[in-house]
């Protein structure tokens, strides 16, 4: 069959790139091999450089190679019909490049190739070729993702430049069986909830935080490697802070987009893939401030290349996570399995691998670790037992790790005195590190689940706050205290006058604030388990306010207010903010919908309490919080619905001033259904924050008095809900007058009945008897008219091979009177926290620079 209006030599370049690509990782990874051996070196590292300049060229191509698809909206590719389509406006094109799977490894793909480009031309003629060969080994496994080739019953990778009609998934559709299909073809378009200014930005800062890790990451390799565990870390360390500015921005992104876009009211729910790029960073912070104990006095060699090595792994690991349909739904953001959860395992394995045997010193026990290995793999593969294998691989692996540690890495001469500066560093990046870990054994339960049969419940939000909450009060208080110490010894009574000021006023403003906040009216109401919730956000508080008196008290005071060197203390006080800001915010989080309306709420369902939702009709003005609230109507734009409200205060004589609008939103989207989007009216001391719970979309305009609106098709199956402006309609029962075998003998009247039971808003319930009559063969269509409610239904369709029915409801203009549900939240000092985000930005800026220009100092 020859198809109309396909690009084939599209999807063919792009596919020559991805090979390509491929190779020339592959060949690059070699050449830095052998020139990290020394064996001929300039001819090797011409060959490596070569062959990483056209790898990246090729990451490019691939690229540019999609992008111009997408613009060019060319459904005949799968990727490119699954993720945009007509209707979508320009800006979003770039969000549908990295929706999908094989758009987020392109990509990583293209910020690995920028980092190590800029890597190759800045790094020492010492560490070029080991870090080198590491980066383009990586390289090698992410291209690999994008292959889509099958070996044996095996799947390598998953193909962006796959045809539409060539898809496994899709290959059947009937319109892809017609030579013309694209002719009116129209893609499936972006998912809603990614149709924000946020998600433009937020995942390729994301990505580009992921990709940072790598670079210290392969410097630690590459120390191991060379057994020089010490000089890389100077290279290195501009690039962990680096790693930590970007990859905690792109996290605070996410958090901004969840606030604006997502609809459960807040910035974080302790999501698996939230915790899963969180983690990361938590490790890396800890590595960044282990590097400086070694830079200004030695030592903690060893936690160095621990923390620098897994925040990489961690990366690696949130890779699988996410992508390998391990999280089923217990995550909003994960991928779906495409076939790669064996390839992403070996991904994390081979580095973990790698990591072990350059950490093993005795070459027997090296060559010893590499067969057994192998063997376990190839036993794996031929004979099964994966996971008893894997588990038993991973044993090992520690066992050996703690063992070459122990045996053979460098140790520190002497301990550090308890009153020095390393000593707390090194236990603020232990509690970094054991934090991190609780995070990701609760974000693990779904492996576990999978690995040992169990059906463990993932830990609710409230549990980690728990968990989370001792740690980061300790964290408070020495990112309050720790710069206050001098290495290796400080005068005790000198570091306690320095803190006294600070932890003073730490304590009567925190006190001040706390009760007032927690305890003159939570506490007495409060049960046994929420009081020490409220006392551990009264320390926690205080621990925050400890934290930016104590950092703004040494930038002032100690540094002389001097920028150049306040990197740290700014840093530290945004950190503290973050931590203040979010704790004030969601602790007293307050709903200011309850139901006002003499509406009941209750009766539209299960998810819809007077507590919370507040009903609000047309024209109707209602107290809600401080305000009252006015639904002015809805206003649709394309497929987005925006339902006006205005918002209004009481002056001194009682009279309604107008305060500002909001429009909250609903995606009236086609591939996803109904997506609500809040709108949000930002104050400086609070925030107020609105979403649509439930709204009727269609257009109620209808010029003809006591007419009816268009009838709207419900396909549904018993027990199933039908929405109506006034009502909801519940399929209760279907009843027949005669069995199959009786009609097929008799050729008798068939008379089948729907029976629906409608609830108004008042809660009184309703009886309609809709009929499917069949006669000879014949539909003999019967409209049921249920004039209490201005509704009339057609039951025209039986879907006997589905079990569903099909029924037309058409609602009466005349007796229809607008409303919608929505929810409220107010947020008090929520800028505290967005206030936090960009100083801490700032202040990694700041070290970053100071810490380029003293390395520019020394080389000279």
């Amino acid at each position: 069959m020859n198809y109309v209006g396909e690009h084939l030599w599209v999807g063919q370049l792009g596919n020559a790139f991805i090979v390509l690509s491929l190779i020339a990782a592959l060949f690059s990874g070699i050449g830095y091999y052998f020139y990290a051996k020394e064996t001929l070196t300039s001819e090797w590292k011409k060959f490596a450089n070569t062959a990483f300049t056209i790898h990246s060229i090729s990451v490019i191509g691939i690229a540019a190679t999609l992008f111009y698809m997408l613009f060019n909206h060319f459904y005949e590719y799968s990727y490119v019909w699954q993720h945009s389509n007509n209707e979508m406006p320009m800006q979003y094109i770039m969000s549908c490049f990295w929706e999908g799977q094989e758009g987020s490894f392109l990509l990583w793909a293209f910020w690995n190739v920028v980092l190590g480009n800029i890597l190759r031309k800045t790094i020492d003629a010492k560490w070029e070729a080991p870090t080198m060969a590491i980066f383009a080994l990586v390289q090698v496994f992410i291209a690999s993702m994008l292959l889509g080739v099958f070996i044996g019953d095996y799947k390598l990778g998953t193909n962006p430049f796959i045809l539409l009609r060539e898809n496994p998934e899709f290959a059947n559709l009937p319109f892809v069986q017609m030579e013309n299909y694209l002719e009116k073809l129209d893609g499936r378009g972006l998912n809603p909830l990614l149709m924000n200014y946020w998600m433009t930005i937020h995942p390729p800062t994301l990505f580009l935080g992921f990709s940072s890790t790598l670079v210290p990451f392969v410097f630690a390799i590459a120390g191991l490697w060379k057994r020089d565990f010490t000089t890389w870390q100077k290279p290195a360390l501009t690039w962990t802070f680096f790693s930590i500015m970007i990859l905690g921005t792109g996290i605070l992104m996410g958090g901004a987009w969840a606030y604006e876009a997502l609809s459960f009211g807040g910035f974080w729910a302790w999501d698996p893939v939230e915790n899963s790029s969180l983690v990361p960073w938590l490790v890396m912070v800890g590595a960044g401030h282990v590097m400086i104990i070694n830079k200004n006095k030695g030592g903690s060699l060893f936690m160095t290349h621990l923390m620098a090595i897994s925040s990489f792994l961690l990366v690696l690991y949130s890779t699988f996570l996410t992508r390998s349909g391990v999280l089923g739904n217990s995550s909003v953001h994960a991928f779906t399995d495409l076939g790669m959860q064996g390839q992403l395992v070996i991904y994390v394995l081979t580095f973990v691998f790698i990591c072990v045997v350059l950490l093993i010193h005795d070459k027997l026990i090296r060559v010893s670790y590499v067969m057994i290995s192998l063997l376990m793999l190839f036993a794996g593969i031929t004979f099964g037992y994966k996971i008893n294998l894997l588990l038993t691989w991973l044993a090992l692996s520690f066992i050996i790790t703690i063992y070459s540690y122990i045996k053979f890495f460098p140790k520190e001469e002497e301990e550090e005195s308890l009153y020095s500066r390393e000593f707390w560093m090194f236990v603020g990046s232990l509690v970094f590190l054991l934090s991190s870990l609780v995070i990701t054994y609760f974000t693990s339960i779904p492996v576990m689940n999978k690995l040992f049969n169990l059906e463990k419940a993932p830990i609710k939000i409230a549990d980690y706050n728990l968990w989370m909450i001792p740690f980061t009060i300790i964290v408070l208080l020495l990112v309050a205290v720790t710069q206050y110490f001098k290495y290796k010894k400080t005068d005790p009574k000198l570091f306690l006058k320095h803190i006294s000021l600070s932890g003073i006023l730490a304590v009567v403003f925190g006190l001040s604030a706390v009760i007032p906040l927690y305890f003159l009216k939570d506490y007495s109401l409060a049960k046994s388990i929420d009081k020490w919730n409220l006392i551990s956000y009264g320390f926690l508080f205080i621990s925050a306010l400890f934290a930016v008196f104590c950092n703004l008290d040494y930038w002032m005071r100690i540094l002389k207010g001097r920028m150049r060197h306040a990197g740290a203390s700014i840093a530290h006080i945004g950190f503290a903010l973050i931590l203040l800001g979010a704790l004030i915010s969601t602790s007293k989080k307050q709903t200011i919908s309850q139901n006002t309306s003499q509406k009941n709420v209750a009766s539209l369902g299960e998810n819809f309490n007077a507590q919370k939702s507040l009903v609000l009709t047309k024209g109707d003005t209602l107290p809600m919080g401080n305000y009252l609230v006015t639904y002015k109507g809805k206003e649709r734009k394309g497929i987005d619905v925006f339902f006006n409200m205005d918002y209004f205060t009481k002056d001194a004589n009682g009279k309604l001033i107008k305060a500002f609008e909001l429009s909250p939103m609903v995606q009236d989207n086609p591939r996803m259904g109904q997506a609500s989007n809040p709108d949000t009216k930002h104050f400086l001391s609070n925030d107020i924050y609105t979403h649509i719970t439930y709204a009727d979309l269609a257009d109620n305009t209808v010029t003809k008095k006591d007419a009816y609106k268009e009838p709207t098709n419900f396909v549904g199956h018993m027990n199933d809900t039908i929405f109506a402006d006034n009502a909801i309609i519940k399929i209760d029962s279907i009843t027949t007058n005669l069995t199959e075998d009786e009609y097929s003998k008799n050729d008798s009247l068939l008379i089948v009945t729907a029976v629906l039971k409608a609830t108004d808003i008042n809660g009184r319930v309703y009886r309609a008897t809709p009929k499917y009559i069949l006669k000879q063969n014949m539909v003999l269509p019967d409209e049921f008219v249920l004039d209490e409610l201005g509704l009339k239904f057609i039951f025209w369709k039986i879907n006997p091979n589905e079990g569903s029915v099909e029924i037309q409801m058409s609602e009466k203009v005349s007796n229809t009177k607008e409303f919608v549900v929505l929810e409220a939240y107010m947020f008090p000092f929520i800028n505290v926290l967005w206030l936090g985000c960009l100083v801490m930005v700032i202040g990694t800026i700041v070290a970053i620079i100071e810490r380029r220009r003293l390395n520019k100092l020394k080389a000279q």
